[in-house]
């Protein structure tokens, strides 16, 4: 739509389809962080001044063509959105559809026709820089002049889409124009669902399409109609009841299901029963599903209405309680081997980081341990109590009710009147835990977290936190290093046990390193220069006149990730490090042997030759003294700390290595 001051949302998106595996191809800026945008994206429809978290720009000013987050994160500006169109202006956000976010790639259109001609706000646009037009978007219904786009919903399987893009991008603009999309739509079974800003034919008492419809490119058809979408009870259609309410924003499932079909209207319903305003987002027959001032919360802008111009909800986001993260909020479940299955379907529960600059491909499939944090969704009302429910890998699927729950107890802060009118929030013993079998009640959890139950927020509570290592008995699995499912459960208002259809993969690792024993965990050695053989110098050992080592060493663990070294020592006393050496990372940025996999040294249980160090790293403080070398082994899995109050991210502390040192004395 045009820019005018109404509230406008897409709708909430129930695919649960992970992306899949084929390559994209990241914008040739890569500079925003569309992660920020893993549980939805929404653009308002004025400016503001953001007063709550930070941009990642630092910029508190907020375009109403940059892409939020659904989380109070920005995900993207404008500039970043139509850079590779060779366009600097900001055109504004009028509709979205996110494709893949580790490839970048989305699906917008914008308000404001490029000032170069190269698009307009009625093209599809898809990221670096490939331009659909509307003529081809429009072709099955004879339409003759670009009519706008409002919204946009990609409807096929993931890798399909993610071919059709790769495709797409091939093919010249006056292709377009010769029925290229709807070519390329059949070969790759999809569709693009979207809506219009106006009626065809114009200026006629009856048209075949208003603003309001959804329609299909592919196939030229009217997916929903407006009477379809509103009614009943809301009287909407033309000419059926008279009023058309408009389309702005629309949202589905990935697969073709009308059903799952969530939008928004261009005008609002006043109406004590069934009403809705033009930012609510609805559900077939005109039900609200969400109001969008939960949408510019988390920014906590100056003023109560800003307008929503296009949203995408990630298919994470869904309509009954789920859980959405695991091993952390930045987690997604879909980031996870197996992290969304039906119940019965397989994967190993490891999670793999996204490839980057920092993080080579081939980087270990990581696992989690000590306390996890389980995130997800709760809805306001209509639920008296959940848990988080488990079963080993292999074990039968239970009923609702009969498998064992994850126990989590919080500890509350509670408000405290320290003067009139001043009050501060403490701990004063209060508490909130599950019951045995991992029961926790709705409305004091949801009481707890935004305060209304003591006073004071708890943002920081999660579904569950489960305590993996058993610190407390009748808390943890029998097996700690075992592979598990989760999955969520709850009751009713009326005493009904639901559970959710769907199970996520977890494997956890609660075993550190494990390092030889003296004297094959960790050795130093020293090369004859006449044999080339290697001598090992035993702990307390002396040398002379030698200044380089050779580093041995032997360790395994299940899920290794790598190892450094640190010589300290001399006069006056100084350290150097070495590494970490990543085993998948042959070349990372400094010399070196390793011999080590994903299990630790190679082969197993040898003493292998790790790297060389060199005493001269120390300077001036290399002197005939007394030295120390630590070895320091790290795993790959994930791990928090959890004090009843909040859960820390502790993966990579030296709590959590496998360690082993050696003191030798050394002079030039």
């Amino acid at each position: 739509m045009k820019r005018i001051h109404w509230l406008m949302v897409m709708a909430i998106v129930l695919s649960l389809l992970p992306m899949g595996a084929l390559p994209v191809t990241a914008q040739d800026e890569p500079g925003f962080p569309l992660e920020n945008c893993r549980y939805g994206a929404f653009s308002t429809e004025e400016d503001f001044m953001m007063t709550k978290g930070e941009p990642y720009d630092g910029n508190p000013y907020i375009s109403d063509g940059d892409l939020l987050g659904l989380n109070g994160q920005l995900c993207a500006r404008n500039a970043d959105l139509v850079r590779n169109y060779d366009v600097r202006e900001d055109l504004g956000l009028d509709a979205v559809d996110i494709l893949n976010i580790a490839g970048r790639i989305i699906a917008f259109s914008t308000e404001l026709d490029s000032p170069h001609g190269n698009f307009t706000a009625g093209d599809l646009l898809i990221t670096p820089n490939t331009v659909i037009p509307n003529a081809a978007l429009v072709a099955k219904f004879q339409i003759s002049y670009d009519i706008g786009l409002d919204g946009i919903q990609f409807v096929g399987e993931p890798r399909s889409i993610l071919a059709f893009v790769q495709d797409a991008r091939r093919i010249p603009r006056e292709q377009w124009q010769r029925g290229a999309l709807q070519e390329l739509l059949q070969k790759h079974e999809m569709d693009l669902w979207f809506t219009v800003e106006g009626s065809w034919p114009p200026a006629q008492k009856h048209p075949d399409i208003v603003d309001g419809d959804l329609l299909s490119a592919r196939d030229g058809i009217v997916v929903l109609s407006q009477q379809q979408l509103l009614d009943p009870p809301i009287p909407a259609g033309i000419p059926q009841r008279g009023v058309d309410f408009g389309l702005d924003a629309v949202s589905a499932s990935r697969k073709p299901d009308r059903g799952s079909v969530h939008f928004s209207t261009e005008i609002l319903f006043r109406a004590k029963e069934h009403g809705f305003t033009d930012g609510d987002v609805l559900k077939l027959g005109g039900a609200v599903v969400r109001e969008n001032a939960a949408l510019i919360a988390p920014y906590a802008p100056a003023a109560d209405f800003l307008g929503l111009d296009a949203l995408w909800a990630n298919e994470e986001i869904a309509r009954e309680p789920n859980i959405q993260t695991m091993c952390g909020d930045d987690r997604l479940v879909s980031d996870f081997d197996g992290g969304i299955v039906i119940p019965g379907n397989g994967g190993t529960g490891l999670y793999t980081e996204n490839p980057s600059a920092d993080w080579p491909a081939g980087q270990p499939a990581r696992p989690c341990g000590e306390y996890v944090p389980i995130g997800g969704f709760l809805p306001a009302s209509g639920i008296t109590k959940f848990r988080v429910a488990y079963r080993e890998d292999g074990a039968a699927i239970p009923a609702p009710g009969t498998a064992q729950g994850i126990r989590t107890n919080w500890l509350l802060k509670e408000e405290r009147i320290i003067w009139p009118g001043i009050s501060i929030c403490v701990y004063n013993g209060m508490e909130l835990n599950t019951d045995a079998d991992g029961w926790l009640d709705a409305a004091a959890y949801r009481g707890a977290r935004d305060g209304t139950l003591t006073g004071c927020v708890h943002d920081e509570m999660r579904l569950a936190v489960w305590d993996t290592n058993s610190h407390t008995p009748g808390f943890g699995p029998a097996d700690k290093d075992g592979h598990h499912l989760l999955w969520l459960e709850w009751e009713d208002g009326g005493g009904n046990l639901h559970k959710e259809g769907y199970e996520h993969h977890l494997q956890l690792d609660n075993t550190l390193p494990k390092l030889a024993d003296y004297p094959n965990g960790l050795q130093l050695r020293v090369v004859n220069e006449e044999n080339e053989e290697t001598t090992v110098v035993p702990a307390c050992g002396e040398t002379t006149n030698v200044s380089k080592f050779q580093v041995w060493g032997q360790f395994e663990d299940a899920y290794y990730w790598n190892f450094w070294l640190r010589l300290s020592g001399g006069e006056p006393p100084a350290a150097k490090q070495y590494g970490p050496h990543n085993y998948y990372d042959p070349t990372d940025g400094t010399p070196g042997i390793k011999n080590t996999d994903e299990t630790g040294t190679k082969p197993d249980l040898t003493t292998v030759y790790l790297r060389d160090i060199d005493m001269t790293d120390l300077g001036e403080s290399f002197t005939e003294c007394c030295y120390e070398l630590d070895l320091w082994v790290r795993d790959a899995a994930i791990r928090h700390s959890f004090n009843r109050r909040v859960v820390n991210d502790v993966s990579g502390a030296p709590a959590w290595l496998g360690h082993a040192f050696i003191t030798f004395a050394a002079a030039p």
